[in-house]
């Protein structure tokens, strides 16, 4: 038998048992099985919903009492969990995705190419054609594939297909001859052009290198970017998640998207959404001041993000030492480490928070040295521009681990890219560097705050799946046997914690959601079978009964 409330209920026992007002308007959830938070045990409970909030939780003759004449649901011993959120995905590329190629799981470049030309056949002649999910380390030879391989498919069509970690391109010669880019074509600062033996342009674009395709290649409109959020937040929900906070960096236009759709009560979830901190758009997003959400208001605008690096997989990522497996490249600064300084300095000083990209040891380092610079600079910051945040802090220096928890620097980790990326990450870095690559134990031991999250549609946005890695560090097979480098395991109750309480703190929410307790959002996330007890093999199947966000059903139903 789980036990009630204990001391909570001991607490609640000082309530009056007086009937809530508008008990008409109240939801009480009946037998289900309740995680308060990430720390606490798991109580057979009641919980009463009204106007968005918890209003009550604990012992079910109570809860009767206090909500007479509410609608009832049986969960019939079901797991009620604070509801989940994802601290790092893309949620326009999640939408984006549904609509072009899938290259996952190709068996190589002509494979991919094969997929692209299905894709195009459906299209308008002239249109461009687009894909996602390409893997080179995951191809038998390796390599990055060639623009010659797109052409044989697609003929004359222009072509962008995204690598899986959203960091590289690999384009068709439709595609390089619109945008200009031929064998004289310089590499832009913090990009790279690949090319073949004779100097030409080999149709794999790196990191800021993408733009000079991208500048010329047809935008999205406001119509297509609504469309693509809203099928990502519907795709979030029916994972669990009720909340997302978005690293897809928005210009204003779709900024001024994701406003009309929040106004209009459109927004299945919550979005904390980041702006881009392009010169312009950067200062246009703090002129106009945050948007800071509320239980009744699901959008907030008050992070800014910046890149430091590229990605690991594509060798972008910026490191202190050569790649091991390509001696005499150090991957790609996206921009200079004064840039970044400068930025988190106005992030500071207007209240702001930012978020900085760093895969790297050296994008680590730079992003660390960028925070500090701008606490030197702005000594009485206001709350909103503390909390700063590193996005995945991949590869750390020794030296740089107890930085984050000195400079109060928020450890932005994706469990599952460790289960991705372990097949090859260690013949990139080497085996002493590999000591400080994906380290969340070591991180959490030097005090950092953690949070955590996907990185969507790079990764799958099931939550679960980020647990799953967090607490076994295997693949979806089990593999390796024990786990990679299991020392770094979190146990259950912290990886619980990355997707409830420590993503409300990530996102400066602790006062009112990440925990279910009366006067909290009615965020909850209720599951056919408990993650926290079920063996860790069957964690990923774990199926989601419903999503509530402010107390209403949003995925799955709650009949009575």
């Amino acid at each position: 038998m789980l036990p009630f409330l204990g001391p909570l209920a001991l607490a609640l026992k000082l309530l009056m048992p007086a009937p809530l007002q508008g008990a008409g308007d109240l939801l009480l959830l009946e037998n289900g099985v309740v995680y308060a938070s990430g720390d606490a045990a798991p109580v057979r409970a009641s919980i009463v919903v009204g106007e968005g909030r918890v209003r009550f939780v604990g012992d079910p003759a109570k809860a009767r009492a206090l909500a007479s004449g509410a609608r009832v649901v049986d969960l019939r011993g079901r797991f009620v969990f604070p509801g989940l959120a994802d601290a790092h995905l893309h949620l326009s590329g999640i939408g984006h995705e549904r609509e072009v190629a899938d290259l996952r799981g190709a068996a190589d470049a002509r494979a991919a190419a094969a997929r692209i030309a299905k894709v195009a056949a459906r299209l308008p002649p002239g249109a461009w054609v687009e894909a996602t999910g390409w893997d080179q380390n995951r191809w038998s030879d390796r390599q990055f594939p060639d623009a010659a391989v797109l052409d044989a498919a697609l003929g004359g069509r222009p072509a962008v297909a995204s690598r899986v970690d959203g960091h590289a391109i690999w384009v068709s010669s439709a595609a390089l001859n619109a945008a200009g880019v031929v064998a004289a074509t310089r590499d832009p600062e913090g990009g790279r052009i690949l090319r073949r033996a004779d100097g030409s342009p080999s149709g794999v674009l790196v990191d800021n290198a993408r733009s000079l395709v991208s500048r010329v290649q047809p935008a999205p409109t406001d119509a297509d970017l609504e469309r693509q959020l809203l099928a990502g937040a519907a795709e979030c929900a029916a994972f669990g998640l009720t909340e997302v906070q978005d690293a897809s960096a928005y210009d204003p236009a779709a900024i001024a998207v994701l406003t009309r759709l929040a106004d209009r009560g459109a927004l299945p979830i919550r979005i904390y959404a980041t702006v881009s901190s392009r010169p312009g758009t950067l200062e246009e997003a703090l002129a106009r001041g945050t948007r800071i959400g509320t239980i009744s208001d699901f959008l907030t605008v008050r992070a800014v993000k910046a890149y430091a690096d590229g990605a690991l997989g594509s060798r972008g990522a910026a490191l202190l030492a050569d790649y091991a497996d390509e001696p005499g490249n150090r991957g790609l600064l996206r921009m200079p480490a004064e840039r970044i300084a400068a930025i988190a300095t106005t992030v500071r000083r207007a209240g702001w928070q930012l978020w900085v990209h760093a895969i790297g040891d050296q994008a680590n380092r730079v992003a660390l040295d960028a925070f500090q610079a701008a606490v030197d600079r702005v000594s009485g910051a206001p709350e909103g521009g503390r909390r700063p945040r590193i996005e995945h802090a991949q590869v750390v220096a020794p030296e740089d681990f107890p930085r984050f928890a000195r400079l109060g620097v928020i450890a932005s980790i994706q469990p599952t890219h460790a289960t991705s990326d372990m097949p090859w990450a260690e013949d990139r870095i080497g085996p002493s560097r590999i000591a400080g690559a994906y380290a969340w134990r070591r991180l959490k031991d030097a005090g950092a705050r953690l949070a955590g999250g996907s990185d969507a549609p790079v990764e799958s946005e099931n939550p679960l799946l980020g647990f799953y890695a967090a607490v076994t560090r295997r693949d979806l097979e089990g593999k390796p046997p024990g786990g990679w480098r299991a020392g770094e395991k979190l146990s259950r109750a912290e990886a619980l914690a990355l997707f409830t309480s420590d993503a409300a703190f990530a996102a400066f929410e602790e006062a009112w959601r990440g925990r279910i307790e009366p006067g909290f959002a009615a965020d909850l996330t209720i599951l056919e079978r408990d993650p926290m007890a079920v063996p860790e093999e069957e964690i990923p199947s774990i199926k989601v009964f419903a999503t509530v966000v402010a107390g209403r059903a949003v995925f799955g139903t709650l009949s009575p």
